[in-house]
């Protein structure tokens, strides 16, 4: 969790960045983050996977490049977002990334949408309408399509990967890294001569950022729930508008404090009943007596306690059907039954694979030997 906070702090500061750039254009900023970019994915990919590095690099297939493109095509737009309106705009549309990643993966992958995201997906359109007119009332529209374009990007990104989850999503980061540097030299051919201060910070933009914490964030969000992860994404978004403010003086317009407050309430009371809503899952599985690690650690030492466990087993499957048949008629929602059934299944079969086969096993094997005993 911890690690967690200090990535998103990190990640935080790439519009600060941005704005301490002496003399560099786009492209050029783009040369140096890509070649610091890779060059931190390949420690990270080295470390990880060492001497298979180049097969998982591989591994990651047409789908796993076509990621990548619309990674590296949304790092390229979010550029020009950055350099033709503020971070404030910028970043408070991008906050909306979880809504449009639910659409596109309803339209494309058919996933369900839930009413409480659809609720907070209009909420969230009204506070990018405000502030898509804003920008086009004070000349930076262009900024604001930008931002558009690059959400929609960031947004296909996920539902790509969720569609092919086989796919290892650090190495699908080589790709971007590649397209924004090779896209920059295409550009700029050989006008890459750029202050030292630039190239410094580029550098820790493509190294720092974009790879190690960038692969760090991809890593630990393993380990956390998809709600958990949107919080931490509002922290992002919330700390980057901040650090420009404080060290650069770039104060956002009313109406953009409006229209990004829409969107990130929106995003947090989603967040907050996905959270409650676990919790209360949570609770209902400890009504039920479940206990996964009881199961799993389980063990047959003899005929006699074979018997026993069996009939302890019956037991408490009986147990668990009748209270699961109670949280029926007391209506219990189709969405929390669906994800009791997620969570229960996997752990049953597999117990039912391993330790229910091995008893029943031992059981008759002990009754034949003794069988063959008495005969």
């Amino acid at each position: 969790m911890f690690l967690m906070i200090i990535c998103c702090i990190t990640i935080s500061i790439g519009p600060l960045l941005f704005r301490n750039m002496e003399s560099a254009d786009i492209w050029q900023i783009n040369i140096y983050r890509s070649v610091s970019w890779i060059s931190a994915l390949i420690l990270i990919l080295f470390f990880k996977y060492r001497t298979k590095i180049f097969k998982q690099i591989f591994a990651i297939g047409r789908w796993g490049i076509i990621a990548g493109v619309f990674l590296g095509s949304a790092q390229i737009f979010y550029m020009h977002a950055l350099d033709n309106t503020t971070v404030a705009n910028v970043l408070f549309i991008l906050s909306s990334v979880p809504f449009v990643t639910a659409l596109i993966a309803y339209l494309f992958i058919k996933e369900t949408i839930k009413l409480p995201t659809i609720i907070m997906m209009a909420f969230a359109a009204v506070g990018i309408v405000i502030m898509v007119y804003e920008g086009i009332s004070s000349g930076s529209a262009f900024g604001n399509l930008m931002a558009i374009l690059t959400l929609l990007c960031f947004s296909c990104f996920p539902v790509i990967l969720r569609k092919n989850r086989h796919i290892d999503m650090l190495p699908t980061l080589i790709v971007p890294a590649l397209i924004i540097g090779l896209v920059g030299f295409i550009i700029k051919g050989n006008d890459i001569n750029i202050s030292d201060n630039d190239i410094i910070l580029s550098f820790i933009w493509g190294g720092v950022l974009n790879g190690f914490a960038h692969a760090i964030f991809i890593i630990a969000t393993r380990h956390l729930l998809a709600a958990e992860i949107t919080l931490f994404m509002l922290l992002e978004f919330t700390l980057g508008p901040l650090w420009v403010w404080y060290f650069v003086g770039e104060v956002p317009a009313i109406n953009t404090l409006y229209g990004g407050g829409i969107v990130m309430s929106a995003i947090a009371m989603l967040t907050f009943y996905e959270l409650w809503k676990r919790k209360k899952l949570n609770n209902i599985i400890k009504e039920i007596g479940w206990n996964e690690n009881t199961h799993e650690t389980t063990k047959m030492t003899d005929n006699n306690s074979t018997n026993e466990n069996l009939t302890d087993l019956g037991s408490k499957l009986v147990k668990q059907d009748i209270k699961i048949d109670l949280i029926k008629e007391n209506q219990i929602k189709e969405n929390i039954k669906v994800e009791i059934e997620k969570l229960l299944l996997p752990t049953l079969n597999k117990w039912f694979e391993n330790d229910l086969k091995k008893m029943i096993k031992k059981h008759l094997d002990d009754q034949i030997n003794e069988l063959k005993k008495n005969n």
